[in-house]
Protein backbone atom coordinates (compact mmCIF):
# COMPACT_ATOMS: atom_id res chain seq x y z
CA UNK A 1 0.00 0.00 0.00
CA UNK A 2 2.86 2.22 0.94
CA UNK A 3 4.06 1.84 -2.50
CA UNK A 4 1.01 2.46 -3.99
CA UNK A 5 0.54 5.76 -2.75
CA UNK A 6 4.53 6.75 -3.14
CA UNK A 7 3.94 5.61 -7.04
CA UNK A 8 3.98 8.52 -9.91
CA UNK A 9 3.13 6.53 -12.75
CA UNK A 10 0.16 9.12 -15.08
CA UNK A 11 0.46 12.18 -12.93
CA UNK A 12 2.18 13.51 -16.06
CA UNK A 13 -1.17 12.60 -17.75
CA UNK A 14 -3.43 14.19 -15.00
CA UNK A 15 -1.57 17.10 -15.54
CA UNK A 16 -1.79 16.84 -19.36
CA UNK A 17 -5.45 16.36 -19.31
CA UNK A 18 -5.91 19.83 -16.87
CA UNK A 19 -3.68 21.79 -18.90
CA UNK A 20 -5.76 20.36 -22.19
CA UNK A 21 -9.41 21.76 -20.64
CA UNK A 22 -8.44 25.62 -20.96
CA UNK A 23 -6.87 25.19 -24.21
CA UNK A 24 -9.20 23.28 -25.75
CA UNK A 25 -11.36 26.29 -24.89
CA UNK A 26 -8.78 29.14 -26.61
CA UNK A 27 -8.83 26.78 -29.44
CA UNK A 28 -12.61 26.41 -29.93
CA UNK A 29 -12.51 29.79 -28.94
CA UNK A 30 -9.77 30.92 -31.87
CA UNK A 31 -12.12 28.69 -34.11
CA UNK A 32 -15.19 31.04 -33.63
CA UNK A 33 -13.38 33.85 -34.33
CA UNK A 34 -11.83 32.42 -37.47
CA UNK A 35 -15.54 32.06 -38.35
CA UNK A 36 -16.10 35.45 -37.86
CA UNK A 37 -12.96 36.26 -40.07
CA UNK A 38 -14.34 34.34 -43.00
CA UNK A 39 -18.00 36.22 -42.22
CA UNK A 40 -16.08 39.71 -42.44
CA UNK A 41 -14.37 38.90 -45.49
CA UNK A 42 -17.71 37.76 -47.23
CA UNK A 43 -18.96 40.90 -45.58
CA UNK A 44 -15.91 43.52 -47.68
CA UNK A 45 -16.95 41.33 -51.18
CA UNK A 46 -19.80 42.63 -50.75
CA UNK A 47 -19.47 45.79 -49.74
CA UNK A 48 -16.93 46.62 -52.30
CA UNK A 49 -19.20 44.75 -55.01
CA UNK A 50 -22.19 47.26 -53.92
CA UNK A 51 -19.83 50.84 -53.83
CA UNK A 52 -18.36 50.29 -56.62
CA UNK A 53 -21.98 48.84 -58.63
CA UNK A 54 -23.56 51.76 -57.18
CA UNK A 55 -20.76 54.48 -58.25
CA UNK A 56 -20.95 53.06 -61.73
CA UNK A 57 -24.99 54.03 -62.23
CA UNK A 58 -24.24 56.84 -60.28
CA UNK A 59 -21.10 57.79 -62.88
CA UNK A 60 -24.43 56.77 -65.87
CA UNK A 61 -27.01 58.71 -63.87
CA UNK A 62 -24.42 62.15 -63.47
CA UNK A 63 -23.56 62.10 -67.07
CA UNK A 64 -27.48 62.41 -68.25
CA UNK A 65 -27.50 58.99 -70.05
CA UNK A 66 -30.23 56.67 -70.37
CA UNK A 67 -28.89 53.86 -67.88
CA UNK A 68 -29.25 50.50 -69.32
CA UNK A 69 -29.28 48.48 -65.80
CA UNK A 70 -32.88 47.53 -64.44
CA UNK A 71 -33.58 49.99 -62.30
CA UNK A 72 -31.70 53.54 -62.32
CA UNK A 73 -31.25 54.32 -58.73
CA UNK A 74 -27.91 54.22 -56.70
CA UNK A 75 -29.55 52.23 -54.16
CA UNK A 76 -31.14 49.16 -56.06
CA UNK A 77 -27.96 48.63 -58.01
CA UNK A 78 -25.69 48.70 -55.02
CA UNK A 79 -27.91 46.29 -53.16
CA UNK A 80 -28.14 44.22 -56.22
CA UNK A 81 -24.74 43.06 -56.26
CA UNK A 82 -24.63 42.83 -52.66
CA UNK A 83 -27.19 40.06 -53.29
CA UNK A 84 -25.08 38.64 -55.95
CA UNK A 85 -22.34 38.27 -52.87
CA UNK A 86 -24.93 36.48 -50.41
CA UNK A 87 -25.58 39.64 -48.05
CA UNK A 88 -29.55 40.80 -48.16
CA UNK A 89 -31.96 42.80 -46.05
CA UNK A 90 -34.66 41.11 -44.71
CA UNK A 91 -37.23 40.05 -47.23
CA UNK A 92 -35.08 41.64 -49.66
CA UNK A 93 -33.81 38.58 -51.63
CA UNK A 94 -35.28 38.84 -55.51
CA UNK A 95 -32.46 40.71 -57.26
CA UNK A 96 -30.86 39.44 -60.43
CA UNK A 97 -28.57 37.30 -59.63
CA UNK A 98 -29.32 36.45 -55.90
CA UNK A 99 -27.56 34.02 -53.96
CA UNK A 100 -29.37 35.73 -50.39
CA UNK A 101 -30.98 32.53 -48.41
CA UNK A 102 -34.55 33.40 -48.33
CA UNK A 103 -34.27 31.62 -44.57
CA UNK A 104 -31.69 32.78 -42.79
CA UNK A 105 -30.90 30.01 -39.59
CA UNK A 106 -31.85 31.41 -36.13
CA UNK A 107 -30.55 34.60 -34.59
CA UNK A 108 -28.94 35.64 -38.10
CA UNK A 109 -29.93 38.71 -39.32
CA UNK A 110 -28.43 40.95 -42.22
CA UNK A 111 -28.24 44.57 -43.01
CA UNK A 112 -26.95 46.41 -46.15
CA UNK A 113 -27.35 50.31 -46.68
CA UNK A 114 -26.19 52.36 -49.40
CA UNK A 115 -26.06 55.82 -49.24
CA UNK A 116 -24.73 58.93 -51.94
CA UNK A 117 -22.59 60.96 -50.88
CA UNK A 118 -21.05 64.56 -51.45
CA UNK A 119 -17.88 64.90 -49.29
CA UNK A 120 -15.78 61.89 -47.84
CA UNK A 121 -13.16 62.56 -45.50
CA UNK A 122 -13.26 65.96 -45.80
CA UNK A 123 -12.94 65.87 -49.44
CA UNK A 124 -15.52 67.13 -51.90
CA UNK A 125 -17.06 64.69 -54.51
CA UNK A 126 -19.15 62.03 -55.95
CA UNK A 127 -19.28 59.34 -53.58
CA UNK A 128 -21.68 55.86 -52.86
CA UNK A 129 -20.60 54.10 -49.75
CA UNK A 130 -22.06 50.58 -48.93
CA UNK A 131 -22.66 49.21 -45.36
CA UNK A 132 -22.82 45.66 -45.08
CA UNK A 133 -22.93 43.97 -41.91
CA UNK A 134 -24.59 40.22 -40.55
CA UNK A 135 -25.42 40.04 -37.04
CA UNK A 136 -25.18 36.19 -35.06
CA UNK A 137 -25.42 34.29 -31.80
CA UNK A 138 -22.17 34.20 -29.96
CA UNK A 139 -21.05 30.60 -28.60
CA UNK A 140 -17.68 30.31 -26.77
CA UNK A 141 -17.71 33.36 -26.75
CA UNK A 142 -20.59 34.03 -24.52
CA UNK A 143 -17.76 33.85 -21.49
CA UNK A 144 -16.15 36.79 -22.42
CA UNK A 145 -19.95 38.61 -21.92
CA UNK A 146 -21.26 38.20 -25.71
CA UNK A 147 -24.69 37.12 -26.62
CA UNK A 148 -24.27 38.12 -30.63
CA UNK A 149 -22.26 39.96 -32.43
CA UNK A 150 -22.37 42.24 -35.67
CA UNK A 151 -19.61 41.53 -38.17
CA UNK A 152 -19.84 44.22 -40.75
CA UNK A 153 -17.36 46.04 -43.33
CA UNK A 154 -17.53 49.30 -45.49
CA UNK A 155 -16.98 50.45 -48.68
CA UNK A 156 -16.45 53.61 -50.40
CA UNK A 157 -16.46 54.00 -54.60
CA UNK A 158 -16.06 57.65 -55.65
CA UNK A 159 -17.26 58.96 -59.24
CA UNK A 160 -14.10 60.99 -60.81
CA UNK A 161 -13.67 62.93 -64.12
CA UNK A 162 -11.19 61.25 -66.13
CA UNK A 163 -9.52 64.51 -67.49
CA UNK A 164 -10.45 67.87 -66.72
CA UNK A 165 -12.15 68.32 -69.46
CA UNK A 166 -14.47 66.26 -72.08
CA UNK A 167 -12.50 64.23 -74.98
CA UNK A 168 -12.77 66.24 -78.45
CA UNK A 169 -12.04 62.71 -79.94
CA UNK A 170 -14.60 60.06 -79.77
CA UNK A 171 -14.73 56.53 -81.32
CA UNK A 172 -18.21 54.77 -80.63
CA UNK A 173 -17.27 51.28 -81.28
CA UNK A 174 -14.23 50.60 -83.42
CA UNK A 175 -10.89 51.43 -82.58
CA UNK A 176 -9.06 54.94 -82.18
CA UNK A 177 -5.41 54.22 -84.06
CA UNK A 178 -2.34 55.99 -84.90
CA UNK A 179 0.01 55.21 -87.60
CA UNK A 180 3.29 56.67 -88.75
CA UNK A 181 4.27 60.14 -87.28
CA UNK A 182 0.98 61.62 -86.27
CA UNK A 183 1.17 64.67 -84.33
CA UNK A 184 -1.69 64.88 -81.71
CA UNK A 185 -2.08 68.04 -79.48
CA UNK A 186 -5.38 67.57 -77.25
CA UNK A 187 -4.17 69.12 -73.88
CA UNK A 188 -7.15 71.23 -73.92
CA UNK A 189 -9.60 68.04 -73.88
CA UNK A 190 -8.25 64.61 -74.74
CA UNK A 191 -9.13 61.23 -76.88
CA UNK A 192 -11.24 58.48 -76.10
CA UNK A 193 -12.64 55.05 -77.51
CA UNK A 194 -15.83 53.80 -76.39
CA UNK A 195 -14.68 49.99 -77.91
CA UNK A 196 -14.27 47.33 -75.55
CA UNK A 197 -12.03 45.30 -77.27
CA UNK A 198 -8.34 44.69 -76.83
CA UNK A 199 -7.11 46.68 -79.48
CA UNK A 200 -9.97 49.82 -78.66
CA UNK A 201 -6.40 52.00 -78.98
CA UNK A 202 -3.93 50.98 -81.49
CA UNK A 203 -0.67 52.14 -81.57
CA UNK A 204 1.24 51.30 -85.09
CA UNK A 205 5.13 52.86 -84.91
CA UNK A 206 6.59 55.15 -82.53
CA UNK A 207 7.17 58.17 -84.09
CA UNK A 208 4.15 60.34 -83.54
CA UNK A 209 3.59 63.14 -80.70
CA UNK A 210 1.00 63.39 -78.42
CA UNK A 211 -0.36 65.50 -75.72
CA UNK A 212 -3.37 65.38 -73.38
CA UNK A 213 -5.21 62.45 -71.59
CA UNK A 214 -5.75 58.92 -73.80
CA UNK A 215 -8.29 56.72 -72.38
CA UNK A 216 -10.98 53.87 -74.02
CA UNK A 217 -13.27 51.39 -72.45
CA UNK A 218 -11.39 48.85 -73.83
CA UNK A 219 -7.65 48.14 -73.71
CA UNK A 220 -4.30 49.11 -76.22
CA UNK A 221 -2.51 47.47 -78.52
CA UNK A 222 0.60 48.35 -80.40
CA UNK A 223 3.35 50.66 -79.12
CA UNK A 224 4.22 49.81 -75.36
CA UNK A 225 4.98 53.32 -74.50
CA UNK A 226 2.09 54.90 -75.44
CA UNK A 227 -0.30 52.14 -74.01
CA UNK A 228 1.29 52.56 -70.70
CA UNK A 229 0.16 55.99 -70.61
CA UNK A 230 -3.68 55.58 -71.71
CA UNK A 231 -6.38 55.11 -69.11
CA UNK A 232 -8.29 51.84 -70.24
CA UNK A 233 -10.88 49.74 -68.99
CA UNK A 234 -13.08 53.07 -68.22
CA UNK A 235 -16.23 53.81 -68.40
CA UNK A 236 -17.38 54.44 -71.63
CA UNK A 237 -18.25 57.84 -73.26
CA UNK A 238 -22.29 58.58 -73.76
CA UNK A 239 -22.86 60.02 -77.62
CA UNK A 240 -23.27 63.17 -76.86
CA UNK A 241 -24.97 63.55 -80.38
CA UNK A 242 -27.56 60.32 -79.92
CA UNK A 243 -30.80 62.48 -80.58
CA UNK A 244 -29.44 63.81 -84.09
CA UNK A 245 -29.44 60.03 -85.65
CA UNK A 246 -33.46 59.93 -83.45
CA UNK A 247 -34.23 62.71 -85.67
CA UNK A 248 -32.59 61.46 -89.00
CA UNK A 249 -34.56 58.79 -88.67
CA UNK A 250 -37.82 60.47 -87.90
CA UNK A 251 -36.75 62.61 -91.52
CA UNK A 252 -35.25 59.69 -93.10
CA UNK A 253 -37.22 56.81 -91.86
CA UNK A 254 -35.93 53.30 -90.12
CA UNK A 255 -34.68 51.48 -93.57
CA UNK A 256 -34.28 53.59 -96.46
CA UNK A 257 -33.13 52.87 -99.71
CA UNK A 258 -29.86 54.18 -100.35
CA UNK A 259 -28.88 56.91 -101.50
CA UNK A 260 -31.88 58.57 -100.17
CA UNK A 261 -33.07 62.08 -100.31
CA UNK A 262 -35.06 61.19 -97.00
CA UNK A 263 -38.21 63.06 -98.73
CA UNK A 264 -36.23 66.39 -99.85
CA UNK A 265 -36.94 67.77 -103.01
CA UNK A 266 -34.13 67.87 -105.35
CA UNK A 267 -32.29 71.67 -105.44
CA UNK A 268 -32.36 73.40 -108.70
CA UNK A 269 -29.90 75.96 -110.26
CA UNK A 270 -25.88 75.70 -110.83
CA UNK A 271 -23.55 74.85 -107.84
CA UNK A 272 -24.31 74.01 -104.15
CA UNK A 273 -27.92 75.59 -103.06
CA UNK A 274 -28.55 76.10 -99.24
CA UNK A 275 -31.49 74.99 -97.14
CA UNK A 276 -33.47 77.71 -96.71
CA UNK A 277 -37.25 78.16 -96.13
CA UNK A 278 -37.46 79.44 -99.86
CA UNK A 279 -35.17 76.53 -101.00
CA UNK A 280 -36.01 73.31 -98.60
CA UNK A 281 -33.95 70.87 -100.84
CA UNK A 282 -31.16 68.80 -100.86
CA UNK A 283 -28.03 68.58 -103.24
CA UNK A 284 -28.91 65.09 -104.78
CA UNK A 285 -26.16 63.66 -107.25
CA UNK A 286 -24.48 67.47 -107.47
CA UNK A 287 -21.46 67.52 -109.84
CA UNK A 288 -19.06 70.85 -109.75
CA UNK A 289 -16.67 71.61 -112.53
CA UNK A 290 -15.80 75.45 -111.41
CA UNK A 291 -12.64 76.38 -111.07
CA UNK A 292 -13.15 79.86 -108.97
CA UNK A 293 -14.00 80.05 -105.38
CA UNK A 294 -17.34 79.28 -104.25
CA UNK A 295 -18.69 80.86 -101.31
CA UNK A 296 -20.63 79.05 -98.70
CA UNK A 297 -21.67 82.20 -97.71
CA UNK A 298 -23.66 83.55 -100.28
CA UNK A 299 -26.84 82.70 -99.41
CA UNK A 300 -26.47 83.61 -95.93
CA UNK A 301 -28.29 86.28 -95.73
CA UNK A 302 -31.51 84.27 -96.59
CA UNK A 303 -30.30 80.79 -94.33
CA UNK A 304 -29.70 82.54 -90.67
CA UNK A 305 -29.03 86.43 -91.20
CA UNK A 306 -27.30 87.55 -87.69
CA UNK A 307 -24.94 85.05 -88.14
CA UNK A 308 -24.08 84.65 -91.92
CA UNK A 309 -24.23 80.89 -92.39
CA UNK A 310 -26.03 78.04 -94.04
CA UNK A 311 -26.88 74.62 -93.84
CA UNK A 312 -26.12 72.33 -96.94
CA UNK A 313 -27.61 69.20 -97.36
CA UNK A 314 -25.89 66.63 -99.48
CA UNK A 315 -27.45 63.28 -101.40
CA UNK A 316 -26.34 60.73 -103.16
CA UNK A 317 -22.99 61.84 -104.79
CA UNK A 318 -21.14 65.34 -104.89
CA UNK A 319 -18.33 64.81 -107.30
CA UNK A 320 -16.04 67.53 -107.88
CA UNK A 321 -13.35 67.40 -110.77
CA UNK A 322 -12.67 71.09 -111.40
CA UNK A 323 -10.07 72.70 -109.61
CA UNK A 324 -12.51 75.52 -106.78
CA UNK A 325 -11.60 76.82 -103.55
CA UNK A 326 -15.28 75.83 -101.62
CA UNK A 327 -15.13 77.71 -98.41
CA UNK A 328 -17.00 79.60 -95.31
CA UNK A 329 -19.17 79.36 -92.05
CA UNK A 330 -21.38 76.33 -92.99
CA UNK A 331 -22.91 73.20 -91.79
CA UNK A 332 -22.64 69.92 -93.97
CA UNK A 333 -25.49 67.37 -93.91
CA UNK A 334 -24.65 64.49 -95.52
CA UNK A 335 -27.58 62.07 -95.27
CA UNK A 336 -27.83 57.96 -95.49
CA UNK A 337 -25.80 57.08 -98.35
CA UNK A 338 -24.31 60.09 -99.54
CA UNK A 339 -20.43 60.72 -100.31
CA UNK A 340 -18.21 63.23 -101.65
CA UNK A 341 -16.18 62.08 -104.08
CA UNK A 342 -12.81 64.90 -105.05
CA UNK A 343 -11.47 63.61 -108.27
CA UNK A 344 -10.13 66.99 -109.04
CA UNK A 345 -7.83 69.66 -107.06
CA UNK A 346 -10.64 71.14 -104.99
CA UNK A 347 -9.91 72.74 -101.51
CA UNK A 348 -12.79 72.71 -99.09
CA UNK A 349 -12.59 74.92 -95.58
CA UNK A 350 -15.58 74.67 -93.75
CA UNK A 351 -15.80 76.68 -90.62
CA UNK A 352 -18.95 75.18 -87.87
CA UNK A 353 -21.11 78.27 -87.15
CA UNK A 354 -21.31 79.71 -83.36
CA UNK A 355 -24.91 79.22 -83.38
CA UNK A 356 -27.84 77.06 -84.15
CA UNK A 357 -29.29 77.02 -87.24
CA UNK A 358 -32.64 78.85 -87.47
CA UNK A 359 -33.53 76.95 -91.25
CA UNK A 360 -34.19 72.76 -91.05
CA UNK A 361 -36.69 70.61 -91.91
CA UNK A 362 -39.04 69.47 -88.86
CA UNK A 363 -38.23 66.37 -87.79
CA UNK A 364 -34.71 67.88 -86.78
CA UNK A 365 -35.69 71.62 -85.50
CA UNK A 366 -35.95 69.86 -81.80
CA UNK A 367 -32.25 68.81 -82.13
CA UNK A 368 -31.24 72.28 -84.11
CA UNK A 369 -28.86 73.51 -80.52
CA UNK A 370 -26.65 70.44 -81.40
CA UNK A 371 -25.44 71.74 -84.93
CA UNK A 372 -24.06 74.50 -82.91
CA UNK A 373 -20.13 74.40 -83.66
CA UNK A 374 -20.74 71.74 -85.78
CA UNK A 375 -19.23 71.93 -89.66
CA UNK A 376 -20.38 68.17 -91.17
CA UNK A 377 -23.01 65.56 -89.78
CA UNK A 378 -22.35 62.46 -92.22
CA UNK A 379 -25.11 60.08 -91.24
CA UNK A 380 -23.72 58.04 -93.88
CA UNK A 381 -22.13 54.40 -93.38
CA UNK A 382 -19.15 54.78 -96.44
CA UNK A 383 -15.91 55.29 -95.14
CA UNK A 384 -14.59 58.99 -94.95
CA UNK A 385 -10.64 59.99 -95.80
CA UNK A 386 -9.38 63.17 -94.91
CA UNK A 387 -5.97 64.31 -96.76
CA UNK A 388 -3.82 62.77 -99.12
CA UNK A 389 -5.66 64.34 -102.14
CA UNK A 390 -8.89 65.22 -100.74
CA UNK A 391 -7.86 68.84 -99.49
CA UNK A 392 -11.01 68.65 -96.84
CA UNK A 393 -10.08 70.80 -94.30
CA UNK A 394 -12.79 70.78 -91.03
CA UNK A 395 -12.97 73.27 -87.94
CA UNK A 396 -15.29 72.43 -85.05
CA UNK A 397 -17.46 69.60 -84.88
CA UNK A 398 -17.60 66.63 -87.12
CA UNK A 399 -20.08 64.13 -86.44
CA UNK A 400 -19.54 60.80 -88.14
CA UNK A 401 -21.74 57.55 -86.18
CA UNK A 402 -21.39 55.45 -88.53
CA UNK A 403 -18.08 55.95 -90.80
CA UNK A 404 -14.79 55.15 -90.36
CA UNK A 405 -12.97 58.02 -90.85
CA UNK A 406 -9.19 58.39 -91.60
CA UNK A 407 -6.77 61.07 -91.85
CA UNK A 408 -4.21 60.16 -94.13
CA UNK A 409 -1.04 62.35 -95.29
CA UNK A 410 -0.70 65.63 -94.37
CA UNK A 411 -3.92 67.15 -93.19
CA UNK A 412 -4.75 69.50 -90.05
CA UNK A 413 -7.19 69.31 -88.48
CA UNK A 414 -8.40 72.38 -86.00
CA UNK A 415 -10.85 71.53 -83.10
CA UNK A 416 -11.11 75.29 -81.79
CA UNK A 417 -11.01 79.21 -82.90
CA UNK A 418 -10.01 80.46 -79.14
CA UNK A 419 -14.28 81.08 -78.08
CA UNK A 420 -15.07 77.50 -78.23
CA UNK A 421 -14.42 73.97 -79.00
CA UNK A 422 -15.90 71.08 -81.65
CA UNK A 423 -15.38 67.34 -81.40
CA UNK A 424 -14.66 64.68 -83.60
CA UNK A 425 -17.03 62.08 -82.82
CA UNK A 426 -16.98 58.87 -85.66
CA UNK A 427 -17.93 55.12 -85.42
CA UNK A 428 -13.87 54.12 -85.51
CA UNK A 429 -11.20 57.09 -86.14
CA UNK A 430 -7.62 56.47 -87.37
CA UNK A 431 -4.77 59.20 -87.76
CA UNK A 432 -2.19 57.82 -90.18
CA UNK A 433 1.10 59.67 -91.74
CA UNK A 434 1.66 63.19 -90.46
CA UNK A 435 -1.55 64.05 -89.76
CA UNK A 436 -2.03 66.70 -87.19
CA UNK A 437 -4.65 67.03 -84.43
CA UNK A 438 -4.79 70.69 -83.21
CA UNK A 439 -6.70 71.77 -80.00
CA UNK A 440 -4.70 74.69 -78.99
CA UNK A 441 -7.30 76.79 -80.30
CA UNK A 442 -9.68 75.29 -77.49
CA UNK A 443 -10.47 77.19 -74.26
CA UNK A 444 -8.81 76.19 -71.48
CA UNK A 445 -12.24 74.84 -69.92
CA UNK A 446 -13.52 73.31 -72.92
CA UNK A 447 -17.35 73.44 -72.98
CA UNK A 448 -18.29 70.05 -75.34
CA UNK A 449 -20.29 67.48 -74.12
CA UNK A 450 -19.96 63.82 -72.06
CA UNK A 451 -16.68 63.72 -69.93
CA UNK A 452 -15.47 60.92 -69.71
CA UNK A 453 -15.35 59.06 -66.22
CA UNK A 454 -14.78 56.13 -63.99
CA UNK A 455 -14.96 55.08 -60.68
CA UNK A 456 -12.38 54.13 -57.65
CA UNK A 457 -12.60 52.62 -54.92
CA UNK A 458 -11.54 54.93 -51.96
CA UNK A 459 -12.44 52.59 -49.37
Amino acid sequence: MRNLLRCRRGSAAFATVVALIPLIGVLALGGEAGSWYVTQQRAQNAADAAAYSGGLQKACIDSGATCTASATTVDYSGKQFAAQNTFCNSGDTSYPGSKCSTSLPSGISQNVQIASLTTYGGTAGSYVKATVSQTQPAYLAKVLGLSTVTIGAIAVAKVNRLAANPPCVLALSGSLSFQGSPNINAQNCGMFSDSTTNSALDFTGGGMTLTGPLSAAGGCTGTTTWCNKAFLYQLPVQNPYAALDGALTTLCGSSPALPTKCGLPVCTGLGLVAYTASTPCTNDNLHITSNGAISLNGAASTCTPTTSFCVYFISGTLKITGTPTISGTATFILLPGATINNQGNAVINIAGPSTAPSSLPAALQSSASLFQYMSMYDASAAPVQFGGNTNINLTGTIYAPNAAVTFQGNPTINMGNGTSCGQLIAASVAFNGNATLDSSGCPSQVQVKSPPQYVQLVQ
